[in-house]
């Protein structure tokens, strides 16, 4: 598992109108073990904070450590899990976790059947092996791109708002899946999300975004027991604390950036 530390991170990108600040000065760590969510409005950097950590993008200022390393020297062993599954439709979904495995070498590797049927079983496909994406659902094929993910048995797991596609049935269920899965081995989980709903339900600490240039406006640590129960007065309470804290936060930093 892995750890992280941010430390005054920047990152600005060149338009043709001159230099777009995305995130400004922004610093937080997060613990082996940990489930972050980072909680904000749409455009506010919280992708572009994941492309950082996993040394997709390079930061204009200051540094990333994953495990005392900087990803500008060596990327992290990480999985990402995208808004959408990216999978290939001409391939099953065991010759789609195949790929992943022998992505590096482009060979293949020890007891990948193995580690394929362990890594279904833990995303509750075991036997879909020799499906194709046509004949799984939308919600299938977000867990085979959990699973491949998990497959390569990376430290780190960066989750792009994975489920912010799907009907909010579906979503609830992958999330109680996913939370299920974490808890088995506790990876280190950063998750992006704009859904106060969502975060409340899966993160032991949120960091609310502003709207960019993107600061840390506040981190809520979230302190109830998993499971976690939808609709319960414990969630309400705290979905309620979450959003007085988002909506005040974002109408401070509106304000001041309109006097600024």
């Amino acid at each position: 598992m892995s750890h992280i530390e941010i430390n005054h991170l920047t990152k600005k990108f060149d338009t043709g109108s001159g230099p777009l600040t995305v995130i400004d000065d922004i610093s937080f760590n997060v613990a082996e073990g940990e489930f972050i969510c980072l909680l904000g409005p749409s455009g506010s950097g919280k992708s572009v904070t994941l492309n950082c950590i996993a040394g997709l993008l390079e930061a204009s200022r200051g540094e990333i450590k994953v495990d005392g390393i900087s990803v500008a020297e060596k990327k992290p062993h990480y999985g990402y899990i995208f808004q959408q599954p990216r999978l290939m439709p001409w391939r099953t979904v065991e010759e789609n976790l195949l790929f992943a495995l022998r992505a590096e070498t482009g060979r293949a590797v020890p007891d990948e059947k193995q580690r394929i049927a362990d890594v279904l079983e833990l995303v509750n496909l075991s036997g879909y092996e020799k499906f194709y994406l046509h004949q799984i659902s939308g919600g299938m094929q977000n867990r085979v791109s959990i699973a491949r993910a998990y497959v390569r048995n990376p430290d780190l797991l960066l989750m792009d708002e994975p489920f912010g596609a799907l009907d909010e049935m579906t979503a609830r269920k992958l999330r109680a899946e996913l939370v299920s899965t974490w808890l088995r081995d506790k990876r280190t989980v950063v998750f992006v999300t704009h859904d106060i709903v969502e975060a409340c339900y899966l993160a032991d600490r949120i960091l609310v975004y502003t709207p960019k240039p993107t600061r840390i406006a506040s981190v809520i640590d979230i302190d109830l027991p998993r499971p976690r129960v939808y609709g319960s007065d414990e969630m309400h309470a705290v979905e309620s604390r979450v959003l007085a804290v988002f909506e005040r936060s974002i109408s401070q930093f509106t304000a001041e950036t309109t006097h600024a």
